[in-house]
């Protein structure tokens, strides 16, 4: 096969048609949203699954709006797992127009599994 120029090219192997790397996902974080309409306020918590060690972290119903709480997200497990956790090892849903009684129930977690580390609050359950 030649191209226009008349240079030979080579046909390249379906199995190896991207170059890119696979990304593997390492966690699931699912975050529910609520708008104060009165005060126009966006509060959230959100569900972290680390699929890998089967473990969870819940942050607990909080202030933020746009992408905060990936940011909330990212930086919990920057600190409890690994340091070098990307928005890449890290698949978002975000639930919006949820009911506030729907958000702080699913922030909540056991008393006894709340830290408070490098200044982000979140729940911890094996």
């Amino acid at each position: 096969m030649q191209n226009k120029n008349g240079v030979k090219m080579q046909k390249k192997n379906i199995e190896n048609f991207s170059d890119e790397p696979v990304v593997k996902i390492r966690f699931i974080a699912i975050t529910k949203e609520w708008r104060d309409k009165v005060n126009g306020n966006t509060y959230f918590s959100t569900q972290i699954e680390d699929i890998e060690n089967d473990k969870m972290y819940i942050l607990p119903f909080q202030y933020g709006y746009g992408s905060q709480s990936e940011y909330e997200t990212k930086k919990v497990l920057q600190l409890c797992v690994d340091k070098l956790v990307s928005y890449q090892d890290i698949e978002f849903k975000k639930l919006t127009n949820c009911l506030k009684k729907e958000v702080k129930e699913h922030g909540k977690g056991s008393v006894s599994n709340f830290f408070n580390r490098g200044g982000f609050s979140f729940y911890y359950q094996d």
